[in-house]
Formats: C-alpha cells, sequence, structure tokens
C-alpha cells in the first residue's frame, strides 16, 4: 500500500466516509495549511505562490462542508491561525518553554481535522483520531533521541 493510498483510507476513516467531509479535508485544508508552513518557512516566495495560497483560501472559506458547518469551524480557524502565530513567533526563542510550546503546537492544524472527525463520528472517534495523529506528527517530525527535526 503507497503514502497516498494510506492517507486516502486515513481520511475516509477520519471522515467516516462522508465524501463532502473528505473533500474539504483532503483537497482544500489540507493543502492550505501546508502551503502557508511553506510560505512560512520561505518555501514558496514567489508572490505568485503567495497570492495562489491566498485564493485557495476562498475555496476553503466557501467549501460546502465548511459552511455547513460554519458555527462549529470559525472560530477553530481563528484559534488554530493563533497559536500557529505563537508556534511560529517563539520556534526560536531563547526561552525553553517557549521553544517546547512552538515544537508542540508546530502541527495546530491537525485540530482541524480532529474537529471534522468528531463532527462526522461523534466525540469518542475524534478522541481516537486525535491520539493517532498527535502520535504520527509527533514520530514523524523527532528523531529517535526526541530532538525534532
Amino acid at each position: 500500500m503507497t503514502r497516498g493510498q494510506l492517507d486516502n483510507d486515513l481520511i475516509q476513516r477520519v471522515c467516516c466516509g462522508n465524501p463532502s467531509a473528505m473533500d474539504f479535508l483532503a483537497n482544500y485544508w489540507s493543502r492550505y495549511v501546508h502551503e502557508i508552513d511553506d510560505i512560512i518557512d520561505g518555501e514558496r516566495p514567489a508572490p505568485e505562490d503567495i497570492l495562489a495560497t491566498f485564493a485557495l483560501a476562498v475555496s476553503v472559506y466557501a467549501h460546502p462542508f465548511y459552511l455547513a458547518n460554519l458555527a462549529a469551524l470559525k472560530q477553530l480557524v481563528l484559534v488554530i491561525n493563533s497559536t500557529y502565530a505563537d508556534a511560529v513567533a517563539w520556534e526560536k526563542s531563547e526561552d525553553a518553554w517557549q521553544r517546547e510550546f512552538a515544537d508542540h503546537h508546530r502541527h495546530v492544524g491537525m485540530d482541524m481535522v480532529v474537529a471534522v472527525a468528531q463532527l462526522c463520528g461523534g466525540y469518542e472517534h475524534g478522541r481516537n483520531i486525535s491520539r493517532e495523529q498527535r502520535a504520527i506528527c509527533y514520530h514523524d517530525h523527532h528523531n529517535r533521541k526526541g530532538e525534532p527535526t
């Protein structure tokens, strides 16, 4: 099984097979947050790339799944944005606690995945997805000594 198949299987499981939720997470939200991260990291410095990400935001926030769940997701987006801004600001801080905060919260966009899982499958389903995804995020971005990579 390829990584793409794993990702598709994961998205289907997260969304309990809900096609609109799957489309929102796989084709819009995931792409959007990764493009934002690439801009912050300097991997998408071209004005055209930055503007394309701004244009993608229109599709993210006009997606039928997002609009159907606007009351549940709007504030979450603002909290994710604020937490990510703190993580970016503190990732190279002289204060150890701020660097640790940044390391643990750099994947805050995953909170949308958990929220979608809860909307599609209830609280327990969201809890299962949360534990799994946070472990994957940690292990994919730390070495065996627990150091960020």
